[in-house]
Order: structure tokens, then C-alpha cells, then sequence
């Protein structure tokens, strides 16, 4: 159970870690998170893409 817990909390933080490294890539360290095609601010952790990025 410990080692359940454990992985969805890495998981988690690699999610957040990820986002952020996007967000300085596109030149905004202060978001959470920046969609990896255009750059655009995203209010989710969850997702990699906009909204408008990903229907392309």
C-alpha cells in the first residue's frame, strides 16, 4: 500500500516538475504550466497541449 502511494505521489510530482520546465520554456516561470506547442498558459497540471493545439 506504502509503495502505491508512494509512486502515485512521484508520478504527481514529475506531472508538476514537467509542466513547470514547459512554462520556462516558454518564458514564463511564473505559470504552472504552458502547452508544449504554443506556449500558451494552461490552468492544468494534467495536460501537455491546448485546448487548440490538440485538435492539430
Amino acid at each position: 500500500m506504502f509503495e502505491c502511494q508512494y509512486n502515485d505521489e512521484m508520478e504527481a510530482e514529475v506531472k508538476r516538475l514537467e509542466a513547470l520546465a514547459r512554462a520556462v520554456a516558454a518564458g514564463h516561470p511564473e505559470w504552472l504550466n504552458a502547452c508544449a506547442v504554443c506556449g500558451a498558459e494552461l490552468q492544468t497540471l494534467d495536460i501537455s497541449r491546448c485546448e487548440i493545439c490538440s485538435k492539430n
